[in-house]
């Protein structure tokens, strides 16, 4: 988390990011994000605007979160 912290610290605008730690109430609180990931033991669901939209392997959560974040903000 603290990465993704640092890594949108300095975006001029803002939008609502969730990383939720635990798959079985996680889904629920991510679907209310612009972007949010639900993680589990092996990896996490992406959601965008409460749509979930795919699987997400562990070690690449926290780029697919930024990547799809950024195109967000290019593409609102």
């Amino acid at each position: 988390m603290r990465e993704v912290e640092e890594r949108v610290a300095s975006w001029p605008d803002s939008l609502h990011l969730a990383i939720m730690g635990c798959c079985v109430n996680g889904p629920g609180e991510a679907r209310e994000a612009d972007v949010g990931i639900a993680a589990g033991k092996d990896g996490g669901i992406l959601f965008l605007k409460g749509k979930i939209i795919r699987k997400v392997a562990k070690a690449d959560l926290v780029q697919t979160l930024i990547a799809e974040a950024q195109k967000l903000r290019s593409h609102p």
